[in-house]
């Protein structure tokens, strides 16, 4: 066999090889390549139905009323989303659905598409964006600490950052030593203070709990020495309870955080439409009546309010 005739022969095989790769895939290149979250406005138009999943138990962001109704800061931003949604979508009714997620489930409904946006006291984080997508920021916030009021001095001096009489480490060691320390389950607080507490070596003990109803229940009934949260949260937590003067919510952040609303992962055109509705109320004056609702006068949220109105986008 001459070398030409090697070569033709060659590529005769070739092509027959390419052909039947290529009819062997054949049903795998009909398959969208969409993933089920790229559609979720078309499914909105569609059903016109909008799903949120919410908190029952983060007040002020979100919680159930007295009433039984969704209601809380970042429910109202997620309401102004619905408007937009019905507006832009045209749509003479639009049917708001609330769907009630705890903090083990929260992102899982999400991706899952069990609901369509999550609205609640979410804190963006690389690991989370694995599973969801994060809108632009809605609150800023961080770990605190919340305290007895009758807690010893020096332990309030610690958990409050004041100025140490001896070196920072040595005094933070003796102020905590064999203390209880109570946090909930599953929060980016939960792995600050495990994560500080292994690194400090020391011999303070991390008491998980459900909710923050049930961390400021031990607390009262002296189980544990402090409970560490989102600082908003705290404040919260105290200021609707029945004896706010009986604690003490530390001044000092552990961290500084961004709440964002989460949604579908890869569903780009959603999340363009979450992050425009919530940058025109954020250039807007009404964002300000629903701090001021959620969060009382205007010079304790200064701070949080600058912070929110720079996270508006430019068109």
């Amino acid at each position: 066999m001459t070398r030409g005739e090697s070569a033709v022969r060659f590529r005769r095989r070739f092509g027959r090889a390419v052909h039947w790769i290529a009819a062997a895939m054949m049903p795998f290149m009909l398959v969208p390549l969409s993933s089920p979250a790229a559609a979720t406005l078309d499914r909105i138009q569609e059903t016109e139905t909008f799903r949120i999943g919410f908190r029952e138990d983060v007040r002020p962001f979100s919680f159930k009323n007295e009433a039984g109704e969704p209601a809380g800061y970042t429910i109202d931003l997620c309401r102004q989303i619905a408007s937009d949604l019905k507006d832009d979508l045209t749509l003479d009714e639009l049917k708001v659905e609330f769907i009630p997620v705890g903090t083990e489930d929260r992102f899982q409904a999400v991706a899952e598409g069990r609901a369509d946006l999550l609205c609640g006291s979410s804190t963006a984080t690389l690991g989370r964006r694995e599973i969801v997508s994060f809108s632009v920021p809605t609150f800023v916030t961080g770990v605190s600490a919340l305290l007895r009021s009758s807690a010893p001095s020096f332990l309030k001096d610690v958990l409050a950052g004041r100025k140490p009489t001896l070196p920072a480490r040595a005094m933070i060691l003796q102020a905590i030593k064999d203390r209880r320390f109570g946090v909930r389950a599953g929060t980016t607080a939960e792995k600050w203070l495990a994560d500080n507490l292994r690194r400090l070596a020391t011999s303070a003990t991390m008491v998980t709990v459900e909710s923050y109803d049930g961390g400021l229940g031990l607390l009262a009934d002296g189980r544990i020495d402090a409970f560490f949260g989102d600082r908003a949260l705290l404040i919260g937590l105290v200021a609707g309870g029945a004896d706010p003067d009986d604690y003490l919510v530390a001044e000092r952040y552990f961290t500084y955080e961004h709440y964002a609303l989460a949604l579908p992962r890869g569903d780009e055109d959603f999340r363009l439409f979450v992050d425009r509705s919530l940058s025109r109320l954020y250039r807007s004056p009404g964002l300000r009546p629903i701090f001021a609702e959620h969060f009382g006068s205007a010079g304790r949220i200064t701070q949080s309010l600058y912070l929110t109105n720079i996270n508006g986008l430019p068109e």
